[in-house]
């Protein structure tokens, strides 16, 4: 019979134990290596090209807060605003390729602004990957109560007979409010003056006071405005009529076929990112986009979410960067 002393036993155990130690160390190398490469393990930063409290931002908030919680680290909203979103754009343009500085702006930096500008610190094509398009929102043809017109067909009458003396407010030249109006010119032929502004306050309240004939205005921005009387709603951009005016017509219905105009709001990251990356980001937005809270928040705001497909996005840019050529084209409009 073999009998084992205390002093032996505790040698073998520890023989043992770092047997079981020298086995496992490999795999659990192996795993803090993957903890380390998987992505995010760190905040991600979204650069918003425009302010805070706007509707880009708004979205931005909103969705932010519940894609960290599905991917357990913070998203910071970092608002770069200027120069229509191109200052975001070209921070993001020159970010490191690994996800963690992504780009969340307009469909204007997609594909008008390739068109609209003659020197750009960045090639779209070349400088940005798309993720996703997050969300879509329409904008409002509006008037003053005191312009003789009560319909689209009306006031496309009415500057046909006075051409060039009528007016139209934006928030500034080669904003999304006034190429809408851009392209309603390119359609119908009309020629009216542009009275470009520093942003919409100002413009849509010299449209209120009749000081300029009419606008495209964001729709939810405008809404409260129409229910009031002090702005006419003429039509809606999109292919759509809106839920917080439905009484309201599109452009299309109202007598000016194929006018479609909708904001969008798309997320992009560096060219180059890993492709990983971006699938993990594009599954994550579209979870969120399709949860009732965030359906609920983002309706409040006259978003419609989309949440497609990386391929799916870049066809749209192709597709409305060609349209939007034409326009430019058809109008002579080029910007330094």
């Amino acid at each position: 019979m073999i009998v084992l002393h205390k002093a032996s036993i505790t040698a073998v155990a520890r023989l043992l134990c770092l047997a079981c130690v020298t086995a496992c160390c490999p795999r659990a190398e192996a795993q803090g290596n993957a903890d380390k490469d998987a992505f995010p393990n760190q905040p991600i930063r979204w650069v918003v090209g425009f302010p805070a409290a706007g509707s880009i931002d708004s979205l931005a908030r909103v969705l932010s807060q519940k894609l960290a919680q599905q991917l357990g680290q913070q998203i910071i909203v970092d608002n770069r605003a200027g120069a229509g979103g191109r200052l975001g754009a070209q921070e993001v343009a020159r970010a490191k390729p690994d996800g963690y500085t992504q780009l969340l702006t307009l469909n204007t930096t997609f594909t008008i602004d390739r068109s609209l500008f003659r020197n750009l610190p960045y090639d779209p094509d070349k400088a940005f990957a798309p993720v996703t398009i997050l969300g879509s929102s329409s904008q409002l043809l509006v008037t003053s109560p005191t312009l003789p017109v009560k319909n689209v067909a009306e006031l496309i009458a009415l500057a046909k007979a006075k051409p060039g003396q009528l007016t139209y407010a934006s928030s500034g030249v080669g904003g999304s409010l006034h190429l809408a109006m851009l392209y309603l010119q390119s359609l119908t032929g009309i020629d009216i003056v542009h009275v470009p502004y520093k942003g919409g306050p100002a413009a849509v309240t010299d449209v209120m006071a009749g000081r300029v004939s009419m606008m495209f205005f964001n729709t939810p921005a405008a809404a409260p405005y129409v229910k009031n009387g002090t702005l006419r709603a003429l039509g809606v951009s999109t292919a759509t009529r809106s839920t917080l005016l439905p009484q309201v017509p599109t452009v299309g219905e109202a007598g000016v076929p194929g006018f479609d105009v909708s904001v969008w709001y798309g997320l992009a990251v560096p060219h180059g990112t890993p492709p990983a990356v971006i699938e993990t980001m594009n599954a994550a937005v579209k979870k969120a986009l399709r949860s009732p809270d965030i359906i609920k928040q983002l309706a409040a705001l006259e978003i419609d979410p989309v949440g497609d497909s990386p391929d799916d996005f870049a066809r749209r840019i192709a597709s409305e960067s060609a349209a939007w050529l034409d326009v430019f084209r058809k109008t002579n409009m080029k910007l330094e």
